[in-house]
């Protein structure tokens, strides 16, 4: 019997390492790995406009969900590189991975805030496939 699949989902806030840690883990786990940033960026920009963030957020979360569970549904595990910044949220996909046969591992990542601002600071000044982060939106986030 083949293992269950298994979607990896990191949790943590804008800074603190998911996506490098994201990239280590899909050559580690040979999983499809999952970035919202690198969607929104392809998709529409590294700096879309803030009254319509939330609208194309939804539809890339929406399009990444239909696409990370069908690869369940075939057997490949998923990183999830979200944030899961809510419980809500993560019980939201604990279940949904469950409902598609894959098994649910959370990570926590974190850093000192001013670590996660400087890592920002630096990604801000080479957007390749990154969103712009304003100073404000991290310290109001």
């Amino acid at each position: 019997m083949d293992p269950k699949p298994k979607a990896f989902l990191l949790h943590g806030f804008i800074g603190a390492g998911k996506t490098t840690f994201a990239k280590r883990l899909e050559e580690q786990e040979k999983a499809l790995r999952f970035t919202h940033d690198e969607w929104m960026n392809r998709l529409y920009g590294e700096d879309p406009p803030a009254e319509r963030f939330p609208d194309y957020a939804r539809r890339v979360f929406a399009v990444m969900e239909t696409t990370w569970t069908r690869c369940l549904d075939l057997g490949t595990s998923v990183i999830l590189d979200f944030g899961f910044w809510t419980r809500t949220e993560r019980e939201r996909t604990r279940a949904i991975v469950a409902e598609h046969g894959g098994e649910a591992v959370l990570y926590r990542l974190n850093c000192t805030d001013d670590m996660a601002w400087e890592r920002v600071s630096t990604r801000n000044r080479s957007l390749t496939g990154s969103l712009f982060i304003a100073p404000n939106t991290f310290q109001v986030l």
